[in-house]
């Protein structure tokens, strides 16, 4: 066999070589990032929590309506009530974004080109951010689940004055999913143990007046367009509870009366639901 010398090229390491660790670029290029340095002002870092969760709600929402497009949501009614959580939550945010002028302020900082009525803070997080989701987006501008879209032909408002077929139904449409929102957000209350009239009482008031400024349009043996509220049962529930809780005053509803009044609130939302089959 025959020997071959090998030569090792000068730059490769050897068992003799020895390192010396470098204190200039130490404190120069690894400078560390925490999230304290991104906020001004505590206010900022409630506005960036909040847009944060924003992003999380687009996100799942996009989710699921790529899902339910392709068909792959069996449980059309879990759909409609999770769709319904998610933009009940986006509002309950957006209000809080707006609610204070340092807030303003400091989403002005965070998203200088978003305007004061908020109309374009979705499109100008999502492009600050670089997230596509179209589907999300269009589906809380539509202001209620696919589910409901095609439902509340025979819905209208209260005070509802529009002549077009659809231009109603999607009124009422709409109208349908704020119902359906107060619904959840009173029963999310009751599961959170809340239990006091400042409480409950405000939620359970939009609940009730969100229902009575649904009516109902039927066609009469004539031809004629009738009108009439929309009653369902459980319906009556509601108002009793409502009283209860404006005499509750500055007592608390015990565990048992919460769970009579979560049990009424499903009862009755389930009613509710069915009545627009």
């Amino acid at each position: 066999m025959s020997n071959r010398s090998t030569s090792i090229p000068p730059y490769a390491p050897t068992a003799t070589t020895s390192y010396t660790v470098s204190s200039r670029n130490g404190a120069e290029s690894l400078q560390e990032v925490d999230r304290s340095s991104l906020f001004h002002t505590p206010t900022h870092k409630v506005v960036y929590e909040s847009l944060a969760e924003i992003h999380s709600i687009l996100t799942v929402l996009e989710m699921l309506e790529n899902a339910f497009l392709k068909d792959y949501i069996t449980d059309k009614d879990k759909y409609t009530s999770t769709v319904l959580r998610l933009m009940n939550q986006y509002q309950i945010i957006l209000q809080t974004l707006s609610n204070t002028t340092e807030k303003q302020r400091a989403l002005k900082d965070i998203l200088p080109r978003s305007s004061e009525n908020q109309e374009n803070l979705l499109n100008e997080l999502t492009n600050t951010l670089d997230c596509d989701v179209p589907l999300a987006i269009k589906r809380i501008e539509i202001g209620m689940p696919a589910t409901m879209e095609q439902r509340g032909s025979k819905l209208g408002t209260a005070s509802e004055e529009s002549t077009d077929r659809n231009q109603g139904s999607r009124t009422s449409g709409k109208l349908v999913a704020k119902v359906t929102g107060n619904f959840i957000t009173c029963m999310d209350a009751l599961k959170l143990n809340y239990r006091t009239k400042e409480q409950l009482h405000p939620l359970l008031s939009d609940l009730v007046v969100s229902l009575n400024d649904l009516t109902v349009y039927d066609t009469t043996e004539e031809g004629e367009k009738k009108e009439g509220t929309l009653e369902f049962a459980g319906k009556s529930k509601l108002i009793s509870w409502l009283i209860k809780l404006n005499n509750l005053k500055d007592n608390e509803l015990s565990q048992e009366e919460i769970e009579t009044f979560l049990n009424d609130l499903d009862e009755t939302y389930k009613n509710f639901y069915t009545t627009l089959e």
